[in-house]
């Protein structure tokens, strides 16, 4: 088996058919569909069973976030490369010219595709690890236009060397996610892709991004899950940085929901509706601390 596609799905049943039915369409080589069903209650596993018989369907019986449940998959997964794909996906290119690029170049741990949104417009998807200064604005952990390094690896394929790669296409070796564990599953959601870069770089692989290949991806960042993404950032801190780097980080963070706080309840005076908004980052502020 050359590829498994591991698909983590919670209550994603609407978007299941776009997902899968575009893996067959430009999956041209050897690869195996396995879903990880966290627990849904709208009918995905048995619509998965009905429609898509061929597809591995694993059940975990809970909720167990983006990081366990690509674990769980990859358990059970027999391909040479794992290829993590979020179920509210759609790709648009034959990804075999990323195969036959991790197949010429052993150096490469992880390798990311060009993400655009439901409208087709370019979406960010790679960026820099998330030094503090980074976090003052998180746009700054982006890479954009202009700010790509272009590398010749082994294959034909363009590609740039990046710090990370979006976790809605990130295409491992296995014999790489083996040897790191996986995701780390002290994150439920968020970060954890940027974590998993980091320890790629950390055992003396590079990380590449690859535009040839596009997908579309229809989800987006909820504001109400502000505070499990600064949450994943400090978790990502205690992990990776020095007590100095890391209270630096902490404060930044801190400091970044705050801000935003008092500028949701000033505009409130406005608009009424941000006054919801700025009550939620308070009490995420008061949750991580």
């Amino acid at each position: 088996m050359i590829v498994s596609i591991i698909i983590v799905n919670y209550n994603g049943k609407n978007y299941l058919k776009g997902c899968l039915d575009s893996i067959a369409d430009h999956m041209s080589v050897e690869h195996e569909v396995i879903v990880v069903d966290n627990a849904s209650t709208d009918g995905s596993s048995e619509y998965l069973r009905s429609a898509y018989p061929t597809v591995r369907l694993v059940e975990s019986g809970r909720n167990l976030g983006f990081a366990g449940g690509n674990n769980l998959g990859a358990r059970v997964a027999k391909g040479k490369y794992f290829l993590l794909l979020n179920n509210d996906t759609v790709i648009l290119d034959d990804v075999s010219s990323a195969i036959d690029l991790l197949e010429s170049d052993a150096s490469i741990g992880a390798l990311g595709a060009r993400m655009i949104g439901k409208d087709l417009e370019y979406r960010y998807s790679t960026g820099y690890f998330p030094e503090p200064w980074r976090l003052l604005k998180l746009s700054c952990l982006y890479r954009k236009k202009g700010e790509f390094l272009l590398c010749r690896f082994s294959g034909d394929v363009d590609c740039y060397k990046t710090d990370w790669v979006e976790g809605s296409f990130l295409l491992t070796p296995a014999e790489v996610w083996r040897k790191l564990g996986g995701l780390d599953e002290d994150y439920f959601m968020y970060v954890e892709d940027i974590d998993y870069a980091r320890r790629v770089v950390r055992a003396g692989k590079r990380v590449a991004y690859c535009p040839g290949i596009s997908y579309v991806h229809f989800g987006g960042f909820n504001p109400q899950r502000i505070g499990m993404l600064f949450e994943g950032f400090r978790k990502y801190h205690s992990k990776n940085s020095c007590s100095a780097i890391k209270i630096c980080a902490f404060l930044v963070l801190d400091v970044g929901l705050l801000i935003r706080a008092l500028a949701c309840l000033l505009c409130s005076i406005v608009d009424g509706s941000k006054w919801e908004t700025g009550i939620m980052y308070l009490q995420a502020l008061r949750r991580l601390n």
